[in-house]
């Protein structure tokens, strides 16, 4: 594969041509919050791929920078331009509309989550109803509620309506 030759000659240095463009500018293995950027960096700079925001046809994105229930209070209409929105499209680049939301009904991925339990919640807020689930599975988690219960328990509530309609749509 031509990407794995590239990540094969990737130097975790900060030199040489780095110093002169920001660090993440730079094609390199690096322990940093710029992964994606740096991703695609290497992916112009050596296959010639062009990355774009991965958004919904609303222009919500499918993939979360931060944790779910602190994301889905992030609003530009609300809050106005800030660290979050900063280099965003305004509107979405193929239908025009105006981005004000954060989080597609239809996730690829969230970030931020690093404990085994937090990703087994997620699961099962997603594909498994809590109130199906046996007591001795969820026993603790009470202890465990999301940040901005209500807001977040809706928005589950709607990527599983989404993902319902999704998947019998392709039936």
């Amino acid at each position: 594969m031509e990407s794995a030759k590239i990540y094969r000659k990737f130097s975790n240095e900060y030199s040489g041509e780095g110093l002169r463009r920001k660090r993440y500018e730079v094609c390199r293995d690096a322990h940093t919050d710029q992964e994606e950027v740096i991703t695609a960096v290497c992916l112009k700079e050596h296959l010639n791929i062009y990355a774009e925001a991965a958004l919904d046809d609303l222009g919500r994105e499918l993939i979360s920078v931060g944790e779910i229930e602190d994301v889905l209070l992030w609003n530009r209409t609300e809050q106005g331009e800030w660290w979050y929105w900063v280099n965003k499209p305004v509107r979405h680049p193929q239908t025009g509309g105006e981005i004000h939301h954060c989080c597609s009904d239809l996730p690829i991925a969230f970030h931020g989550y690093k404990e085994a339990f937090w990703l087994h919640k997620l699961e099962v807020e997603f594909y498994i109803r809590m109130d199906e689930l046996p007591d001795e599975v969820t026993k603790n988690w009470n202890d465990h509620l999301w940040r901005n219960d209500e807001i977040t328990n809706q928005y589950f509530e709607r990527v599983r309506i989404a993902m319902n309609a999704a998947s019998t749509s392709i039936r």
